[in-house]
């Protein structure tokens, strides 16, 4: 909840001209101003602060945008006085001059406009905003050309977004940047590890806080010199689209992520608690955790599950802030802080008025100035981590998140595949399996999320060069939705954490054969279900003093682009050689299959143009002749017990030490749960009793006992197929489903009746040329 007023603030009688100036046209705004002065006081700053804006607003035509602003620069600006200059805190040039107009060209306009940055300084004393995104041909370099001692006031927010000259390297050592809080040089040319050693760091930048670089080409050793030049610095961090991996995961939260947790067991009856029973654990897992549960947080079916958390109270009057020690998780009821450039600007102007009107400023303001704590905000999308990484970086990062992205990752075996042939060719993408760490046992402050769609459709993504389109989707609807369905039963649903208001779910199909719009109108379903719950636990509260939460009110679908009709009609799944389409010695197989990681691929060696008999998968058929009796292999024919003792090195010891655990290897016959007999089958395999880790709710609901540690590496390899070409038979020939269709027909059904959501939903298609940046929307 937002901070009470100071008592001078709650005191002061406002001005009535200060609540209804922001209702006033800005065609009205120039008249207001010549009333009187005191008319002149509220309106003069809003005709001044942003003023490409307000031009525009005032219906100057974009073909005459760069003769205005020539004038405004060299006529108007110059001659008004210096008290009226200093109204302008904004330039955006972001919507302005973007084309050729009059006796000037493209490239005339953008050196006018870079030529003119010189004198900011100087015209615009106390400018706090440049934007500058779109206007790929500005030369930022004339920012820092200007002399330090007339630099009175830094900016605050610069976006330099898709520039295409590179930043020099002492770019940012100029006074003018001295307060800068957000930073945007996303997809910008030059190297981000020579900025980092001369001006972007904490020396020249001490008061950044929102840092956007993505499309900076940054690689895991370069994000680690980003990691320790800022550490806690920083609490929003944008590194999308570059070449991260699992491996810059441990310094992200060494460096950038405090060493409080805002996780409680005071919560335990809602949501449960974490559970450590032995200090120890893994290089690639972390800290061995189980959650612990109450009789009621498993099934979220708590009464007090949608109850806000109630507000801290200090034991001395005078106490405002928290102590060094203490830590509190949000209240799950203020709006999610937005850190896109339009939203930060609107609150950095949106201060600057209350400032002039005596107003106490708003919270978000506020946030904008947090001390150094650590990430809170953070974005990961298309880079190259895996669902283990992920998985990781979520669990450690001790509930501080509020705000996650990652659109994708690959979900790779702990160790190699026994079945090495088929993950030459395919690729799985997807979270299943990480529900739990969404919970806000975990995630005590997430608010707001944009993730892979599997994380509630449990249907993976295919990345594969050697299968049609239309092939891919029905393989991961059919086959491998069973497989994940069977191994990780546990989807993402609303009330596992109703403090989560806004989700977005990336990379969904254009066409289904039916899972995924089925999972998303059931998931719609929840969501309508648990509004009405809300809204009879408000009725149902007696005290006045309890809040209740919002829940989820914000839904984003992001659709893949569309594949076309002859796609569609390539393959039926009745006339393909799926044999001779996955021989790898067959002419048309690539040694260069598509991988997620590139830099990971094997060397193969080119193999000679011919035919090669696809071998036979025995372990597959074996296993579908188990019907009974006890596995007579290792570990079973070495012990009666279901555990087996399992010790690891010192070297790859969280903690350094060496340890043994007993893990949790069944009975070793046939039982009610086919994930677990399929777990007992795979733990045969001496290579996959590696990679042990806590037994997680999903393997808790697949059969195994809770609070047992078990071997993660056979438990994984079971989403893989045995045998891909007769998945690949198996996976039919349904026909497929337009999805954004789909989810207009169901929302169009239940519009005016009790199953209907009145929440924001979004239906966006992504283009496949420029996923983030073209989009079509529909509401």
């Amino acid at each position: 909840m937002e901070n009470p007023p100071s008592y001078s603030a709650a005191t002061t009688r406002l001005d009535w001209l200060s609540i209804v100036a922001a209702y006033i046209p800005a065609s009205c705004w120039t008249c207001c101003c010549l009333v009187d002065r005191r008319f002149y006081h509220h309106f003069a700053p809003r005709l001044w602060q942003d003023p490409l804006v307000t031009v525009r607003q005032l219906g100057l035509h974009p073909n005459d945008d760069l003769a205005w602003y020539r004038r405004f620069i060299h006529k108007y600006a110059t001659g008004a006085r210096h008290e009226t200059r200093c109204m302008v805190k904004s330039l955006d040039f972001r919507a302005f001059a973007l084309r050729a107009s009059g006796l000037y060209s493209t490239e005339a306009s953008e050196r006018a406009i870079s030529e003119s940055f010189k004198a900011l300084p100087r015209l615009f004393p106390q400018l706090v905003c440049l934007l500058v995104d779109g206007h790929s041909e500005l030369d930022p370099g004339f920012l820092g050309t200007g002399k330090n001692d007339i630099i009175t006031q830094s900016l605050e927010l610069l976006d330099l977004a898709r520039c295409r000259q590179e930043l020099t390297s002492n770019l940012f050592s100029s006074h003018m940047f001295h307060g800068l809080v957000y930073l945007d040089i996303s997809y910008v040319p030059g190297s981000l590890r020579n900025a980092l050693q001369s001006s972007l760091n904490p020396t020249y930048l001490p008061q950044l806080r929102i840092l956007k670089a993505p499309g900076r080409e940054v690689d895991d050793v370069t994000a680690r010199l980003l990691f320790q030049t800022f550490r806690l610095q920083l609490w929003s961090l944008d590194l999308s689209d570059n070449r991260l991996t699992d491996h810059s995961v441990d310094a992200l939260l060494a460096q950038c992520f405090s060493a409080k947790s805002f996780r409680s067991h005071a919560h335990f009856e809602v949501e449960g608690k974490v559970a450590a029973p032995k200090s120890i654990g893994d290089h690639q897992y972390g800290p061995f955790e189980f959650i612990q549960e109450s009789s009621h947080s498993a099934s979220f079916e708590h009464p007090e599950r949608y109850f806000a958390d109630p507000p801290i109270y200090a034991q001395k009057a005078d106490q405002v802030e928290l102590q060094e020690w203490q830590t509190i998780r949000s209240d799950g009821i203020s709006l999610p802080v937005m850190v896109d450039a339009g939203a930060v600007k609107k609150a950095l102007l949106g201060n600057v008025l209350f400032s002039q009107s005596q107003i106490t400023p708003s919270q978000p303001i506020r946030d904008f100035h947090l001390a150094r704590g650590g990430i809170t905000h953070l974005f990961l999308n298309n880079n190259k981590f895996t669902a283990h990484g992920i998985g990781k970086l979520m669990r450690l990062s001790a509930g501080r998140l509020q705000h996650f992205e990652c659109d994708s990752c690959l979900y790779a075996s702990p160790v190699t595949s026994p079945y090495p042939q088929d993950r030459q060719q395919l690729h799985i993408a997807g979270m299943f399996g990480l529900s739990h760490i969404l919970r806000p046992v975990f995630s005590s402050n997430l608010r707001s999320l944009r993730v892979h769609h599997s994380v509630v459709t449990q249907v993976p993504g295919i990345i594969t060069e050697r299968l049609p389109l239309a092939t891919s989707q029905r393989l991961s609807e059919t086959v491998l939705f069973k497989k994940i369905s069977r191994v990780y039963p546990q989807r993402f649903v609303p009330d596992m954490n109703p403090r989560i208001a806004s989700l977005m779910l990336t990379n969904i199909p254009a066409w289904s054969t039916g899972p995924i719009v089925e999972r998303l109108t059931s998931f719609l379903d929840l969501v309508s279900v648990q509004q009405k719950a809300i809204k009879q636990a408000g009725l149902g509260t007696r005290s006045d003093h309890i809040t209740i939460l919002s829940g989820l009110r914000h839904l984003r679908l992001e659709l893949n682009s569309n594949f076309s009709e002859a796609e569609l009609d390539l393959s039926t799944g009745r006339d393909i050689d799926y044999d001779k389409l996955l021989d790898p010695g067959d002419d048309e197989f690539s040694n260069n299959t598509f991988s997620f990681f590139d830099d990971m691929k094997p060397d193969m060696p080119k193999k000679p143009s011919m035919r090669q008999e696809p071998p036979k998968n025995d372990d597959a058929e074996r296993y579908s002749q188990w019907k009974s009796g006890r596995l007579k292999s290792s570990p079973y024919s070495e012990t009666e017990s279901h555990f087996i003792n399992y010790c690891e090195d010192a070297s790859n010891s969280w903690t350094g030490n060496v340890f043994s655990v007993p893990v949790w290897i069944g009975p070793g016959t046939i039982g009610p749960h086919a994930a677990v007999n399929e777990y007992m089958w795979n733990l045969q395999n001496a290579d996959l009793r590696t990679h042990v880790g806590p037994a997680t709710p999903d393997h808790v609901a697949s059969g195994v006992p809770s609070m047992v540690y078990i071997f993660r590496a056979a438990w994984d390899a079971m989403v893989f197929p045995k045998n891909l070409a007769q998945d690949l038979r198996n996976s039919g020939s349904a026909p497929l489903r337009d999805v954004a269709g789909a989810i207009k027909e169901y929302r169009a059904r239940t519009r005016g009746t009790a199953q209907h959501w009145d929440g924001n939903i979004e239906l966006l298609r992504t283009s496949g040329s420029s996923r983030y940046h073209t989009s079509e929307y529909w509401r």
